[in-house]
This record gives structure tokens, sequence and C-alpha cells, in this order.
């Protein structure tokens, strides 16, 4: 069992100090055991869980633009702001601050969600109210694990997972300097967190459709995608069967509720949105940096490479509803990143919109893919490829089966997977964990030339499967207050 670093410890005490917190700011605080006495303190400190999920370092924005940002499906143009810059150009740094305040914002959630789960035995309530939020408690805390392990330590397919360090397991809101465990011990805990958080909820059928809370669902599609992850190929066939088969969801039955979805935030293949009130708005979400019209004409710092523009057929319902093709305020039209649109909740004028949506952490459609992975991998192709044909006949218009089989299937199943959740963050896990590397392409414009950064640190940046960027390193504050903590090589 590991306890947690100096340095997070008095990170949080301090945020955490205030007087009476769980009631003056009950979605921005960390609650110790002994401020949980009640149902509702318990449901409160839930919450503050949540909000570790909702913060622009972590599913908020900057760990979903990360994973596209970094990869190769999107390029920076030339006069952009910069943001995001240092992920993009592969030049970070031990000390480098979104990586760090990501590490700090998932050992946060871990450590609220401890918190919680070791308060509830002091807590009078019924079996049922306190098995639930035990559940969600555990299955956020899986989901921190996860988060952490595929960003800094190799991925599991590709490593030694019995002997590679992955990161700290942390169950206890204790001071200490705690050791990195191995990738494998890390995926053991997640998998068992999981399992166990989904014992513990309730189901409640139709209404846990686009939840903004936890549900038993939700924990079968989490662990369809850690098996996938670890090339656990008949546990992802069961997980995500567990979901395919659940009636209250669906794919989209055409483009305007597939738009609805992305636009909304609602529909019957969203299976958890990480939750948001206007509120909670504060100008940067996730597709701030592909459109932001909130002055005008989009100021879009990074565009669709032309790759991801060319997987679209013409037919395809998602063309029209992932891009939009507008004039920026370089002057230049060009297809942008439409996937975020700005939900119409947080604004008055939908034309003037940094993009904010409640980001669907699991969908549906993620789990068709899944499965249809996981059955070509085990040589299950006829189910593999009605997996396949059924997603697609759901997004292309007129759409006819097609017939494949082996390596020709692997690789449909491979580019659906791009189109469908692109610019979702997970384009950079996805190669890392097929052990991929890439090259990026200019985008050349008709008119106007190459309009991305040249050079061989942006636009036609190259970095091979064995790069060890692809681990993100140990954050530098932490290295400094933990003396147990191994470093990643090459940082």
């Amino acid at each position: 069992m590991k306890k947690l670093s100096i340095i997070l410890v008095v990170m949080l005490f301090m945020v955490s100090a205030c007087e009476d917190f769980l009631t003056k700011n009950p979605h921005d605080q960390v609650a110790t055991d002994q401020a949980i006495q009640t149902l509702s303190d318990a449901q409160v400190a839930l919450n503050g869980v949540y909000s570790g999920f909702k913060s622009a370092s972590y599913y908020g924005r900057n760990f979903v633009a990360y994973s596209d940002v970094q990869a190769d499906i999107v390029q920076s143009v030339i006069g952009y702001s910069n943001q995001l810059g240092e992920i993009y150009k592969w030049s970070f740094l031990s000390d480098d601050g979104g990586i760090t305040n990501a590490w700090d914002l998932m050992y946060t959630v871990i450590v609220r969600a401890s918190n919680v789960i070791d308060a509830l035995p002091n807590v009078e309530a019924t079996p049922a109210e306190l098995n639930q939020i035990e559940g969600e408690a555990r299955l956020a805390r899986a989901i921190a694990h996860f988060d952490l392990v595929k960003a800094f330590a190799k991925a599991y397919t590709q490593s030694n997972p019995a002997t590679d360090l992955g990161v700290p397991i942390i169950e206890h809101f204790e001071i200490a300097e705690p050791e990195r465990n191995t990738i494998q011990e890390v995926y053991d805990f997640i998998l068992a967190e999981a399992a166990t958080a989904k014992t513990l909820m309730t189901d409640n059928g139709a209404a846990d459709v686009a939840s903004v809370f936890l549900t038993p669902v939700a924990a079968d599609a989490f662990m369809a995608r850690v098996n996938l992850y670890m090339g656990a190929w008949g546990d992802a066939v069961t997980h995500a069967t567990n979901v395919i088969d659940n009636t209250n969801y669906g794919l989209a039955s055409d483009s305007a509720e597939y738009a609805t979805m992305f636009l909304n935030d609602v529909g019957p293949e969203v299976i958890f949105r990480v939750g948001l009130t206007k509120a909670d708005y504060n100008g940067n979400y996730i597709g701030y940096n592909y459109y932001n019209s909130s002055q005008g004409a989009p100021n879009s710092d990074y565009i669709p490479a032309q790759w991801i523009l060319d997987a679209f057929s013409g037919n395809d319902i998602r063309r029209d509803i992932v891009f939009r093709f507008n004039t920026t305020k370089f002057g230049w039209d060009w297809d942008l990143v439409w996937k975020y649109p700005g939900n119409p909740l947080f604004y008055d004028d939908p034309e003037v919109t940094t993009n904010a949506n409640m980001y669907k952490m699991f969908r549906l459609s993620e789990m068709y893919l899944i499965r249809a992975e996981a059955n070509a991998e085990l040589t299950n192709d006829a189910l593999a490829l009605q997996d396949y044909n059924d997603l697609r006949s759901s997004r292309i218009v007129g759409y006819l089966n097609e017939s494949l089989s082996g390596e020709a299937l692997k690789g449909a199943i491979w580019a659906e997977r791009q189109r469908e959740l692109c610019f979702e963050g997970h384009r950079l896990w996805d190669l890392k964990r097929k052990g991929l590397g890439f090259t990026r392409v200019p985008v050349v414009h008709p008119t106007e030339g190459t309009i991305t950064n040249p050079g061989p640190s942006q636009s036609q940046l190259s970095v091979t499967a064995s790069d060890h960027r692809w681990q993100w390193p140990i954050p530098d504050e932490e290295l400094k207050a933990n003396d147990n903590i191994t470093p990643n090589p090459g940082y």
C-alpha cells in the first residue's frame, strides 16, 4: 500500500484550509475523512471528485487536447498563439507546467476519492446509499490511475509490465514518499477497482443515459477500454458486449441525432459525460484552440491534418459535423475542427463561442470499435466485421456492407476508429499502445500555400515508436519532494 508524496499533501491541505470548506466551496475543495460525517457531507465530497475531472488541466481541456495536439492529427498554423506549443513540439521537460498540472489533478481526484471511501464506514446511511457513493468514488479513482499510467509509463503492450515502472498507487491520504508501482500492479489495481465499483453502484436503466455521474455501464465501458489497452482481447469483448447489449443505449440514427450529441452533449450513445454548467464556464475548453470565434473570425491555433480530412467520404454524416469550413482571422479558409461547437447552455450567441462542451468520456460507438478490434485479433473475423459494418451503416448514407478479413479487416477497423474518435483524446494513446511512430505532413492551402508551421519540430516532425517522450516526464516538483520516486529516462 502506497502513501502520498509530501508535495501533494501540502498542496491539498493548502487547498482545503479555509474555514467551512465543505459548505463554502464544495466543488473545489478536498474533504478529509474527519469532515465527512453525514450522507450530505459524503455527497458533497463526491462532487469534489467530479470537479477534478472538469478542471482545465484534466478532462475540461488539456488532457484531452494533448492527445491530439501531441500526435499527427492536427497541425499548428503560421501565426498561432503557441498555446499547447511545448506539447505539440515535443519539447516538454520535467518542469513543464501543463504536464505537472495534469499529474497534480489526477492525483487530486485520487485523493479526493480515497477520502470519501475511507470516511464512509462512519457515515450513517442506507447500505444502498453508501454503496453508490463508494462505487462512484472507486471508479473515479481507477480512471485517474489509468490516465496516469498511460501518460507517465510505457504502454502495457509495449513493455514488460511485471518489471517496468508505472505510477504510485495511492489509496489513502497519508504523508510519505511513495515509490512507483510496476505497470502490472497498476493495471491490476485499476481493473479490481472498476470491478468492485460496478458491483456497488445501482443500475438506473434509461435514467443513466448521458449521465454526469459514473454508473455500472460506465464501469463496463471503462474496463473494455482498459483491457483493449492491455491486449486482453477476450475481456475487452466481454465488457464491450455488456454495454452494447444494454438496450437503453443505441447508435445515433441519423445526422441530426449525431449533431445533437456533440452540440448539446446528449443522446443515446453517451454513456458518461463530464458535467458542466454555465457557472463552471471559464472560457477555455477542449475546442478553444481548434476554433474560438469569441472575437469574430475563428482564431484557430490548430487545424486538421490533411489525412484526417481525406479519411471521410462525401456521404459520411460525420464529415459536416466534425468539421466546419470557415475563413479564419488569418484570412484563409479551411475545414476547422467543429466537434466542440459550444453547448448553447453556455452562450447567449451561438456564433460567438469558445467551444465549450461537456467531454463525453465514454460513448457507445467506442464499444463497437473495441469489440471489433478485439474480435479481429482473436481471428473472430465474422463477428468483428459485423460490428464494423453496423457502425459504418449508422454513419454513412447508402452504406453497403463490406466483406473483409485478416489484416485488411484489422486495418479497416483501425481507420474507422480514427474517423469516429478523432479529436476526442485517443490518437496519441492509440499510436502508443500499437507501437507506432508518425510523421507530420504540412498542410498546403490551394491558393495560400503552406499554412502550417514548417520545420522538424512542428508540421514536419517525425517521431519513432522508441522515442522516450512517449512517456511524459515525472514532474520536477515531485522528484524534488520525493526521494523514492524514479524519473523517466531521457529527461
